[in-house]
């Protein structure tokens, strides 16, 4: 029996909130949620640094070079690289993987509009690229995937915007402000904002303190079109490739924000949750949702764990046994380095900040998903033992 091989798509700017396998109420995603039904999906995921670039190359360095998860994977065929991000094209010498296809340097030939056909996207000329690659007649076992289109070009169709009948019926007039005797009034009242934007860059903006109430609502709308054409597009790949019954994992090498502590964009303000909780999915070894935290430079053992139990021998095992499941991660942290911030770590409870000013912010973890409520005043005895343990820090 030949191996299975490996699909890996990997997105700078990709956040779980917009994901339905995660939760997302305002959002849908078919295609990604069909491959978590039956796969392994990992509720705390962290990223170790929150410059995607960086984190990419964590993501794909061995901790151990004596048994790197390259040669298991080599073994059966060519690992791939298809990105459209010029600073992990320009370190391509340096990355375990045998060839590359850089699409950056189309970047004069994209549309100055959101396009009217997902095949236009800069996202879309990704796929393309892997599909042609596929085709190729040498066998690949890795065919990774790797785009920065969340953080630089929003150019999805935006029919492909979700928006629902009741939406729709909110972004009408309302019959009420006729009853309003001040003109003013009725003007500000009845101004709204467009169900979404036509932006090609992405925001970067940090809200008014009196702002628009859909204004958040209407950059997430835009947000998840670009999500939504991620999913149909990932549909798309997989009808199309000719490998046989290739595992899929998806993976985001930074956050994004939508409206969490009053920003919305890529790494702006302090460093939060939004910025290094990231999605991490793989296909057909669950159906399990994996609880305990875990950082970003645990990814290269997961690559070899797939490549194990890709083998002929280990064919129709679980991945992670109960067992597993079951460990305790008690003891575990994650430190995640950044230049937005003086220091940040994080455990199974506590999600522990100081910022650049040397403010202190404490939240529990993981219920308090998007850190609304800072308790750091109320807890001193927790802040001084991550205050202590900044002076010999390691990641586990």
């Amino acid at each position: 029996m030949k191996p299975r091989p490996l699909l890996v798509l990997s997105l700078e700017g990709l956040t779980p909130a917009a994901l339905g396998c995660y939760g997302s109420s305002w959002n849908r995603t078919p295609a990604i949620d069909a491959i978590a039904d039956t796969g392994c999906v990992w509720d705390r995921w962290l990223a170790t640094d929150d410059q995607p670039s960086k984190m990419f190359l964590q993501m794909v360095e061995s901790l151990d070079q004596t048994n790197h998860w390259k040669e298991k994977w080599q073994a059966n065929g060519t690992i791939d690289l298809i990105t459209d991000v010029e600073d992990i094209a320009d370190k391509f010498e340096k990355l375990p993987f045998d060839r590359m296809v850089s699409l950056h340097d189309r970047e004069q030939q994209w549309n100055q509009s959101p396009a009217e056909d997902i095949v236009d996207t800069q996202l879309g000329q990704l796929v393309a690229a892997a599909i042609e690659r596929d085709a190729e007649e040498d066998d690949w076992s890795i065919l990774w995937l790797h785009s920065d289109f969340l953080t630089k070009r929003w150019d999805a169709p935006r029919y492909m915007t979700l928006i629902d009948e009741g939406d729709e019926d909110s972004l009408a007039p309302s019959d009420e402000v006729e009853l309003l005797e001040n003109a003013d009034e009725v003007t500000e009242r009845v101004e709204k904002l467009p169900a979404y934007f036509e932006d090609l860059t992405p925001p970067s903006l940090q809200l008014p303190a009196e702002v628009h109430p859909d204004l958040v609502m209407s950059w997430m709308r835009t947000y998840g079109c670009q999500i939504r054409m991620l999913d149909v597009l990932i549909e798309i790949l997989l009808t199309s490739l000719q490998a046989e019954d290739p595992h899929v994992l998806i993976v985001g090498t930074s956050g994004f924000q939508l409206g969490q502590h009053g920003w919305v964009g890529h790494r702006l303000g302090p460093l939060r949750s939004a910025d290094i909780r990231l999605p991490l999915i793989v296909s057909d070894l669950g159906p399990l949702h994996l609880p305990q935290l875990s950082g970003g430079n645990t990814f290269p053992k997961i690559l070899d764990q797939i490549a194990n139990h890709s083998s002929p021998d280990r064919s129709g095992s679980l991945l992670w046994s109960p067992e597993q499941w079951c460990q305790s991660d008690e003891g575990t942290s994650v430190i995640t380095r950044s230049d937005r911030t003086a220091h940040a770590v994080t455990t199974p409870d506590w999600f522990y900040v100081q910022d650049h000013d040397q403010s202190e912010h404490l939240y529990l973890k993981p219920d308090d998903i998007d850190d609304f409520n800072n308790v750091a005043r109320l807890r001193p005895d927790i802040v001084e033992q991550f205050t202590n343990a900044q002076k010999t820090p390691a990641d586990h």
